[in-house]
């Protein structure tokens, strides 16, 4: 048996989001089998579990130390290695989570940046990843889009070795496996409505459509509002519920995106505003979805077209596979396209709004076709509980092991890498300097053109 130390960069609690319930979820799981210890930041506060729970204050130095010291091996996702890089230089065996590439999901954030700005940022993205790649000795991702990114990604590192495939492991599962996020065995149950005939525009006999999850700049909610909006008399009993709460935010107040914003003013334009479409002012209780679920008859998501949906997992659909609701969703991602190919739902091309109004309208008039798309989900949920997919970690962590000592940077490579994030810092300020002397310059030059305008004013009189 292992002393597992798994750390959470986000928040646990009631009011958690998809890194805390997965850290959570995956601890219990490994807690079943091994000694586990979860590492929260300050201000979590997690149920009841089998799992230690260990509270640290994000981004201080040596927070981790004493937990460090009784692990057998470590498991850690993203920014955790940017905030506490003691986790990377620890010698125990480690697992690094690599389901959200975050990369990727940055170009949508970095778009909006002044382009120094974004490349500095990106660069620290890219040293950050490239650090975790040298030295993880376990890698885990949620589908095989990400893993095969990932793959070319290990190869450029010399992480793909000969010795791999002389032993055994042509997939290279030993080095990176999946592991998506996963469901609860049994699906949610509800002691008391929470929504139908409670909140005075949702009617009992409402067919109701939900969005459970963030408003994310990737997402394209607007495109569903305007598509319920347009179909108010055609369904008259259409309805729309969205999560549009604050999530929670480990570094500060709860964050509230620009997507949230700009749909409810939308709807009040459209005149669907908690009539049709209904906003959730407050983040939902991880505990007290099920029953929003339970309660919602298609469960929805629309997303942008680009490069983060091709390499993305939609938790949120994972909730409505635990619920058995059928899908309406953009199809471009993995898991979507997946369920809607087994006939739990439908997919619609990013942008479509004639087809997402005939996609809502055809389940509208058809609740055969929602029973049909409801059990095509309960017949593949049983793949994606949480004890299911949590496998090839549960494997790692039955035989830690350490990979990465022979593939770590050589000290020249490490001074050379030094030597150009140092180059890229003094840059990037030469190019503040330089645009601070242009602006002082223009000021400069102002000033002698007022001074010469006015000597030139003293010869006129």
């Amino acid at each position: 048996m292992s002393h597992v130390l798994l750390v959470s960069t986000d928040i646990v609690g009631p009011l958690m989001a998809g890194p805390g319930i997965r850290a959570l979820e995956l601890a219990q799981v490994l807690a079943q089998h091994h000694t586990v210890s979860i590492a929260v930041p300050v201000g979590s506060d997690p149920p009841p579990c089998a799992c230690q729970v260990l509270p640290y204050q994000l981004g201080q130095a040596g927070a981790l130390t004493d937990a460090l010291a009784h692990a057998d091996l470590v498991i850690g996702q993203g920014m955790i290695f940017q905030r506490h890089p003691e986790l990377l230089a620890a010698p125990q065996p480690l697992a690094i989570d690599l389901y959200d590439p975050e990369i990727i999901e940055t170009l949508h954030r970095m778009a909006l940046l002044d382009p120094t700005v974004a490349a500095h940022y990106m660069a620290s993205y890219v040293a950050l990843t490239e650090a975790q790649l040298r030295r993880g000795d376990f890698f885990f991702c949620a589908t095989e889009r990400q893993r095969d990114y990932w793959l070319g990604a290990l190869s450029l590192l010399g992480r793909l070795t000969p010795a791999r495939i002389a032993q055994g492991d042509l997939d290279l599962r030993s080095l990176i496996d999946l592991v998506p996020s996963g469901i609860a065995a049994a699906p949610p149950t509800q002691a008391a409505p929470v929504l139908r005939g409670r909140h005075p525009a949702i009617p009992p006999d409402a067919l109701l459509l939900i969005w459970a999850g963030g408003l994310w700049d990737w997402f394209d909610p607007q495109l569903v509002v305007r598509a319920v909006a347009g179909l108010r008399k055609e369904c008259p009993r259409l309805r729309l519920c969205l999560f549009a709460g604050a999530r929670l935010n480990p570094d500060g107040p709860p964050l509230v995106t620009q997507n949230a914003l700009a749909l409810r003013t939308l709807a009040a334009e459209m005149g669907v505003l908690d009539q049709t479409v209904i906003l959730l002012d407050t983040w939902v209780p991880y505990a007290e979805r099920g029953s929003y679920l339970v309660e919602a008859d298609i469960g929805v998501s629309a997303h942008l077209p680009g490069i983060e949906t091709r390499f993305a997992f939609r938790t949120r659909l994972l909730d409505y596979l635990w619920a058995r609701r059928p899908l309406l969703v953009s199809s471009g991602d993995s898991l979507g396209d997946q369920l809607c190919a087994l006939g739990g739902g439908l997919s619609i091309a990013p942008g479509d709004l004639a087809g997402w109004m005939h996609a809502i309208r055809t389940l509208y008039q058809h609740a055969e076709q929602r029973g049909a798309m409801a059990a095509a989900l309960d017949h593949v949920a049983h793949q994606y509980t949480w004890e299911h997919v949590a496998q090839p970690l549960l494997a790692f962590c039955d035989a830690p092991r350490r990979t990465s000592s022979s593939y770590a940077a050589p000290a020249e490579d490490r001074q050379h890498a030094y030597i150009r994030e140092l180059e890229t810092t003094l840059a990037t300020k030469n190019e503040h300097i330089a645009h601070l002397e242009t602006h002082l310059r223009r000021i400069e030059n102002g000033r002698l053109m007022r001074m010469l305008n006015a000597l030139r004013g003293a010869k006129r009189s």
